[in-house]
């Protein structure tokens, strides 16, 4: 409920009120931003500005809403409408001369769980007879449909020609209320689902380092330095999930978890390339389509990304004085377009029903390349082993080039859409 004097202005209009003190109209003052320029390229004008203007913009298309869609209400002391006028029909489903031959109160149309808000609302202003106040409550049309209105009400000179206690302006909010309602109940559903994602993303965790300590305990490993190397690519898996949430945080969506995977990606690499101290001794090549993807499918294919890049970081490069790694992600017909402008990539595949995968990720360097004699999906590493699992996991297809270096060429779909 607000309240406040009764000349008051309000931020972006004020009611009219001839010299009996009966409002009688309600006017708005808003800036000039009907050019588009002047949001846009006014020299000197800041974001910040430019927000401001546009919020001003939507109030007073609000405010003209508002006008169209109101009603105008005398009422005596038990809340009876001695005049009643404005869209009555459409805002309540009755007839003006409803309230007449039914004898209907206007509290009787409020729902009952809101009749003692508004019942304290006029009890308040009867003790402030010199103020207005206004008040959100629903009430229940002729139909039977509930819909929300707002209200403004200030009490009557007692010299007033319509004998009325009451003066009241009512304008109906129920498409901005639905709206909102919506939106609350969307930005629950995020909160339950990011919970969800948050403990699952922990098990992960958890178990990888449980399988990373298996490891170490069955190898007798008493090398610090092999200690320190798993304890590494253990933070970089960690590190790749809390990114995932990082740039979900900053994503502007609120109608689902869609990450925006390139921007996800581009920062995932420059990270493990500074976790490995590699910015100036290996070049970082991307070439990124702009992906949109699903925690179902981001979270899983983040991991694989991190498994690989940081393979390549440790193993790729012993002597040669170039080197890249160069990571390319596009959507499935844009592919051949990319490879016939780079050498660095090739266009041949033997994984079966790519025709049903809609993206692509390549992970090459130009490196020693993998060894012949180890097969990529039966290795003893657990990062290879991760990235078969994962690959598997979104209904992907992985195929190995070793040719100038190695290249991990990964087919996919966004499993959470489908």
């Amino acid at each position: 409920m607000k309240r406040g004097g009764g000349n008051a202005s309000m931020l972006t209009s004020l009611f009219l009120r001839d010299e009996m003190g009966h409002i009688y109209g309600k006017i708005g003052v808003n800036s000039d931003i009907s050019s588009k320029e002047l949001l846009e390229n006014e020299p000197g004008r800041s974001e910040a500005s430019k927000e401001d203007l546009q919020k001003d913009a939507e109030s007073y298309r609000l405010f003209l809403q508002d006008i169209r869609k109101s009603i105008g209400l005398w009422l005596d002391e038990n809340l009876v409408p001695i005049c009643i006028d404005g869209a009555v029909k459409e805002i309540t489903g009755y007839d003006k001369e409803d309230f007449h031959s039914m004898n209907l109160k206007w509290i009787e149309l409020v729902i009952p769980e809101d009749r003692p808000l508004v019942l304290e609302h006029i009890e308040w202003l009867k003790s402030n007879p010199d103020t207005y106040a206004e008040l959100e409550y629903r009430i229940q049309m002729k139909d039977g449909e509930v819909r929300w209105l707002r209200e403004v009400t200030h009490v009557l000179p007692e010299n007033q020609k319509h004998q009325a206690a009451f003066q009241s302006f009512v304008y109906d909010i129920n498409e901005q209320k639905q709206a909102e309602e919506r939106m609350m109940k969307i930005e629950e559903t995020q909160k339950r689902e990011i919970h969800h994602r948050v403990k699952n993303n922990l098990q992960v965790i958890s178990s990888l380092l449980d399988l990373q300590a298996e490891i170490l305990t069955g190898s007798n490993v008493c090398d610090t330095s092999k200690v320190l190397k798993a304890f590494k690519d253990s933070q970089n898996r960690v590190a790749s999930m809390a990114l995932i949430h990082e740039e979900l945080y900053r994503s502007t969506s609120t109608e689902s978890l869609d990450l925006d995977f390139s921007s996800y990606l581009k920062n995932l690499a420059t990270y493990i390339f500074n976790s490995y101290n590699m910015n100036n001794s290996i070049s970082l090549k991307l070439k990124l389509d702009r992906v949109n993807l699903g925690m179902d499918t981001a979270i899983p294919l983040g991991n694989i990304v991190t498994e690989l890049i940081s393979n390549a970081l440790k193993y790729a490069f012993q002597s040669k004085s170039k080197r890249e790694v160069s990571i390319l992600l596009c959507k499935k017909e844009n592919y051949k377009h990319y490879t016939e402008n780079s050498g660095n990539f090739r266009t041949d595949s033997q994984c079966q029903g790519i025709e049903d995968l809609q993206f692509v990720l390549v992970i090459k360097d130009n490196g020693i390349g993998l060894p012949k004699e180890i097969d990529f999906k039966k290795a003893d590493s657990l990062g290879l082993q991760l990235v078969n699992i994962l690959v598997e996991q979104i209904d992907g297809c992985i195929e190995l080039k070793r040719d100038n270096g190695t290249e991990f060429t990964i087919w996919f779909k966004d499993i959470t859409s489908v």
